[in-house]
């Protein structure tokens, strides 16, 4: 077999492999929009949880991250739950703004042991811990 017919097949087959992955990982990624989207439109006025736990799966998926973040602050307006403050600190550290993560993070910690006071509170402290470089 000629070296340039080899070559050539090579780079097409290469080529069909990388746009059929990236098909297939957009229609993952419109359908984690598509699903979020929906049970936020069935959520109820005072249904935050809906709204954070939408939020937490698009930036895990990191799509429709514009959305997911209005989301999460609609949350935080109807309810301050260690859960939505604590995300809120995970989208702040994942964008590289380590102050406001660290004031989500503590509020989350407060929140927490305002509701219980022996409430665990390490995985926050850990997050706390990486940001500032301690222990770690």
């Amino acid at each position: 077999m000629n070296y340039r017919i080899l070559k050539s097949t090579f780079a097409a087959t290469m080529a069909f492999v990388v746009l059929s992955s990236s098909v297939l990982f957009a229609r993952v990624d419109d359908r984690t929009t598509e699903k979020t989207r929906d049970a936020v439109g069935q959520a109820g006025p005072d249904d935050w949880y809906t709204l954070a736990i939408s939020a937490e799966k698009c930036f895990k998926k990191k799509v429709n991250l514009r959305e997911a973040s209005e989301w999460l602050d609609q949350s935080l307006e109807i309810a301050e739950t260690p859960f939505n403050l604590e995300l809120k600190g995970d989208y702040y550290n994942e964008n590289r703004l380590p102050d406001k993560a660290l004031e989500y993070y503590v509020r989350a910690m407060n929140t927490l042991k305002e509701n219980d006071g022996k409430a665990e509170v390490r995985d926050i402290q850990k997050k706390i811990a990486k940001i500032i470089n301690i222990g770690g």
